[in-house]
């Protein structure tokens, strides 16, 4: 299916579904204990692997002995959860469920266990889940490279003193890269897609401080090969600050990140690819920077937005605000083989089509970016235009020379509900 054609279907299913007042339909009656709900990010999902991904996931919370000293969210709990997806690209189920106990009066918040049969995105750099009412935040759909992951996890959550909350947990998987240098494979559809798997053995921990801080690290063995052992961090700031009605708005985004060694896999690297190639806005990605454009060891990027507080007009179908927003990145990769930025990462064996070509943007890039939100309300739709264009220095080995390569024009469309 045409990609164009597709995210046009994705708006129009947020656009059917936004009466909807959040991310999940209760099942249960609100006078009972037990609160079952239908989960709505499961519903539908999107990505250039799998295509239209349709699922159905059911959660559930249990009290364990109903205290009327406290409201429903403040109960000791007992947590179930269970899902299934199918991908109509590349024709497979997945699914996983997860068990837990939460205390959510006490310092120890609880601790759960996963299992998943399900896709892993390589160099996810993202501390946000998928949320199908955030449209302008899921920059995944642009995604292709994924890895087929059978794992088992265990978690446990601290309230620690200030305002910060720890995540540490475990992980034992199965993973199996889902493309190579000559494109994507398929092996629910064809046999001799099907990679080796390799093993993975993971320790790690998610500090969140306050809203706007995250720390994530991760240190890990796998088998596949040989016995490879790694590391990596990644921090993130994010804020949004508002000045008035009419002095407008500013939000910021920042990441940096870090593996310890050249031979860390690639899918725990950094993929900093954009989304470029598409019509579609996102929040904190590169416009003009196609999908897997871009791999890194370790990279930084930035991204400052101003949106005006007052419109060009106001009618009761237009409120343009104007926006201007500016994008850096820089990335690097570690090893002896890395020449100009670029390199290669031997996938398994010696065959030319298990090495993948990997460049960073060792010398930088720049991404200006011009738009106008509310231009239109069309339904929950909050439609506009945006304009970008990508700056590099000349010498660089990801240089565009071609203006319209560098050049992105799309449609800002926000789900109001």
């Amino acid at each position: 299916m045409n990609k164009k054609l597709t995210i046009c279907i994705l708006l129009g299913f947020a656009a059917l579904i936004g009466h909807c007042n959040a991310q999940s339909i209760r099942l249960t009656s609100y006078r009972s204990h037990t609160n079952v709900t239908l989960d709505l990010n499961r519903v539908y999902n999107y990505n250039i692997y799998e295509r239209n991904r349709w699922g159905l996931g059911i959660d559930l919370v249990q009290p364990l002995k109903y205290d009327k000293r406290y409201g429903a969210l403040f109960q000791n709990a007992f947590l179930g959860s269970a899902y299934v997806g199918y991908g109509t690209g590349d024709h497979a189920w997945k699914y996983g469920g997860m068990v837990g106990l939460v205390f959510p009066r006490s310092v120890f918040r609880g601790f759960d266990i996963y299992y998943q049969h399900d896709l892993l995105r390589v160099g996810s750099h993202s501390f946000d889940n998928y949320n199908i009412f955030n449209t302008t935040d899921n920059s995944s759909y642009f995604s292709s490279r994924y890895a087929g992951v059978d794992c088992i996890s265990a978690h446990t959550q601290i309230d620690i003193p200030g305002p910060a909350m720890l995540h540490i947990g475990y992980i034992h998987s199965r993973e199996r890269l889902l493309f190579d240098a000559t494109g994507l494979l398929y092996p629910s559809i064809y046999d001799d897609d099907a990679m080796p798997y390799q093993t993975f053995d993971e320790a790690g921990f998610d500090l969140y401080w306050g809203d706007h801080w995250k720390l994530g690290v991760l240190a890990g063995v796998t088998d596949g090969d040989k016995t490879k052992r790694y590391a990596r961090v990644l921090a993130q700031y994010s804020n949004r600050f508002d000045f008035g009605d009419k002095a407008g708005s500013l939000r910021l985004f920042a990441q940096g990140g870090s593996v310890a060694t050249d031979n860390t896999p690639l899918s725990r690297r950094f993929d900093i690819g954009g989304t470029g190639g598409g019509f579609y806005y996102f929040n904190n990605t590169f416009l003009t920077i196609r999908p897997n454009t871009f791999m890194a060891d370790a990279f930084a990027l930035a991204s400052i937005r101003y949106t005006s507080g007052w419109s060009l007009w106001k009618t009761t179908v237009s409120e343009p605000h104007p926006f201007v927003q500016l994008n850096a990145l820089w990335g690097v990769m570690y090893g002896k083989s890395v020449v100009d930025g670029t390199g290669t990462y031997a996938l398994y064996g010696t065959e030319p089509t298990k090495y993948i070509a990997l460049t960073a943007p060792f010398a930088g890039l720049l991404e200006p970016c011009i738009g106008i939100d509310g231009l239109l309300h069309w339904g929950v739709l909050d439609l506009g235009v945006a304009a970008a264009y990508q700056m590099t220095p000349k010498k660089t080995s990801y240089h565009l020379d071609n203006f319209l390569d560098k050049f992105a024009v799309m449609c800002v469309a926000k789900l109001i509900i």
